[in-house]
């Protein structure tokens, strides 16, 4: 009888260990926590799914845009009704920019809309970004970047090179009526 109360007694503790060891702070929990939550807005995308045979890519560009394996978005609309869980879930948010584990690459202001970009991985070759825009009058989007070696400083002139051809514009509208809805 002894040896099966041991046993019990490890398992019970081990179990105990990795449930404590759960990190709350991160943003996989985040969004495993709150995909399913009516109030928010889940949309996952491999770079694959988008159209660009219209960008006049160069074969550097191409070889940085590989580099982008995965984007999940989270979407939280503000309202009449829920502007105080607004503010429980964008300050949840932020808790998890403030993570050690991420690094500040920039948080800024444009048109209203708050910005803060973070990045998991060694400075020149990152593995993961993560974007917080927040409105206090549309509500807050999360958007993970996953890929294998991605270079920061090349991040914007992609973005600036798919920009002009108007890429995002019919693909990711989605979000952003949802957001103006």
């Amino acid at each position: 009888m002894k040896p099966i109360f041991k046993t019990i007694v490890f398992t019970l503790l081990i179990a105990v260990a990795l449930v404590s060891c759960k990190d709350e702070s991160s943003i996989e929990n985040y969004f495993v926590d709150h995909q399913d939550k009516p109030e928010f807005l889940t949309i996952d995308f491999a770079p694959d799914m988008l159209d660009i045979s219209e960008v006049d890519f160069s074969e550097d560009q191409k070889k940085i845009y590989k580099s982008y394996d995965k984007v999940n978005a989270l979407a939280f609309k503000v309202t009449e009704n829920n502007k105080e869980e607004y503010k429980a879930e964008l300050k949840k948010a932020i808790a998890i920019f403030k993570n050690d584990k991420y690094e500040e690459l920039i948080e800024f202001t444009d048109s209203g809309i708050n910005f803060r970009v973070n990045t998991l991985g060694e400075a020149d070759t990152v593995d993961e970004f993560l974007v917080l825009a927040s409105t206090s009058e549309l509500g807050f989007a999360l958007i993970r970047v996953l890929g294998d070696d991605m270079q920061p400083e090349k991040l914007y002139e992609l973005i600036f090179k798919i920009q002009k051809t108007d890429v995002y514009g019919n693909q990711l509208q989605k979000v952003m009526d949802y957001l103006k809805e």
